[in-house]
């Protein structure tokens, strides 16, 4: 109980979001009904500890299309530039010799000048390399969208066990109303035995002693109820004074009928988010060896280039022999190859990433066994949790006899007060930890789903 409350209350730390006040399934009656599938819907939606998967993610797609547009879209530079450059205007003597009036001795004699530059390059083939690139960057994609899964599943678990623990304190709370008007009739009977003279002044004072330790936990699992269910107040953003409660009003065990555990670790490889993002971290890996070994292979590419100058104060002869900087319009189109010779650069570049493709592959094994480990103490706890739920039934009703038989037997005056506390003494703990049995039960189902990688309810 203090450890559900605890760790609600830490979850809600780490939950953000604006307030809610009518948020849950859309609800706008007076008291919010809180269901499992809300908390879990609320955590998802506005966990904080997502927003660095999510960014992950994002960054992938973004550099995956990036790696698509390289393909087809071609590399445009332009480039526009402003200056000056001295004045020459242009005449043509009448022996047909071209000469200038202008000289340049001073600040007047400039003029201004712009060009315009645009180039175009278009890789027509490249042997593989912007393909491998490609297949890198989508690969990322999938381990980004498994990390998101892994941190979203184990988001779930957690809202999943401190619902049930508002559930479990709301079901200890009860019980022990329930066990505070038992001890009041207990305590009328040994009242009236002790005003016949039946029962002693000791039995009084034992008596007394048992109703504080009544007390003290009733106390006790108030407080419990206060902070799980403060915990969950906090976590769904419920304002202060909007009143709620759980969907689930008496703790039942979830209804699930355990399979093999050989099923659970042959699932749990197939489906764990684990699994999924290393493969994909691996195949990625292999895509970029890919990349570095056509390195050293060319890139052919057809280029475009259109230069344009104008300078208005400056003779434009239009004649190919006459050199002039400006007054020009030069368009043309290439066909070229570009190669890196650096074979031996290139080569260590393709070990590197050998080297780290080995050390992902080497990481599959251990994190079989991991998994398998995991699933398997899940499944145990599982078993154990059911075994005692089981048992823990079983020895709630006798110690239910227990407690009446006393009771009659104190009734009659042939038993004492000794026998009847410790018989209300082992109702009251079989009753609580039976209930625990079941909170127990559910969480560790919950828990091996996740370990499992889907739910097995």
């Amino acid at each position: 109980m203090r450890s559900t409350g605890l760790s609600a209350v830490v979850l809600a730390a780490i939950l953000g979001g604006p307030g809610l006040a009518h948020d849950v399934s859309g609800q706008t009656v007076d008291t919010l009904i809180v269901s499992l599938a809300d908390v879990e819907r609320m955590v998802l939606s506005r966990s904080p500890l997502l927003a660095p998967a999510v960014a992950a993610l994002d960054l992938s797609r973004a550099q995956v299309t990036r790696a698509n547009r390289a393909r087809f879209l071609p590399e445009f530079n332009l480039r526009n530039t402003w200056g000056f450059a001295p004045q020459l205007r242009g005449e043509f003597t009448e022996f047909g010799v071209l000469v200038s009036p202008d000289t340049m001795t001073g600040l007047s004699d400039l003029t201004w000048f712009t060009q315009v530059d645009l180039n175009i390059v278009q890789p027509l083939y490249t042997f593989g390399k912007i393909g491998s690139q490609i297949d890198a960057a989508r690969f990322q994609v999938e381990a980004s969208q498994a990390e998101l899964s892994k941190t979203q599943a184990e988001l779930v678990l957690q809202a999943q066990k401190i619902y049930w623990g508002v559930v479990l304190s709301n079901e200890l709370t009860r019980t022990v109303k329930s066990v505070n008007n038992r001890v009041t009739e207990a305590e009328e009977r040994l009242q009236q035995r002790f005003d016949e003279g039946s029962a002693t002044q000791n039995d009084m004072f034992k008596f007394r002693i048992f109703q504080y330790q009544i007390a003290s936990q009733s106390r006790e699992v108030e407080a419990g109820r206060a902070k799980a269910r403060a915990g969950l107040r906090a976590v769904l953003r419920i304002q202060e004074g909007v009143p709620f409660r759980v969907e689930v009003e008496v703790l039942e065990p979830v209804d699930v009928t355990l399979d093999s555990l050989s099923t659970y670790v042959s699932a749990a490889l197939a489906a764990r988010p684990e699994v999924r993002q290393l493969q994909a971290g691996i195949n990625g890996r292999r895509s970029l060896v890919r990349a570095a070994e056509r390195a050293s292979y060319p890139t052919l590419f057809v280029a475009g280039q259109v230069k344009f100058n104008a300078a208005p104060g400056r003779f434009d002869s239009r004649n190919p022999f006459v050199n002039n900087p400006t007054n020009f319009f030069r368009p043309g189109i290439i066909l070229g190859l570009d190669w890196d010779l650096n074979f031996f650069q290139n080569n260590d570049k393709t070990a590197l990433q050998r080297y780290e493709t080995a050390k992902l592959e080497a990481q599959v094994y251990p994190l079989k066994l991991m998994i398998e480990q995991q699933v398997r103490e899940a499944y145990l706890d599982a078993v154990r949790a059911r075994a005692d739920m089981q048992d823990g039934r079983r020895a709630l009703r006798a110690s239910e006899n227990l407690l009446r038989a006393e009771l009659q037997t104190f009734d009659i005056g042939l038993g004492g007060i000794e026998d009847v506390i410790d018989a209300f003494k082992a109702n009251v703990g079989m009753t609580l930890a039976q209930f625990q049995n079941i909170a127990t039960l559910n969480s560790r189902i919950a828990e091996l789903s996740q370990r499992v990688g889907r739910e097995i309810t």
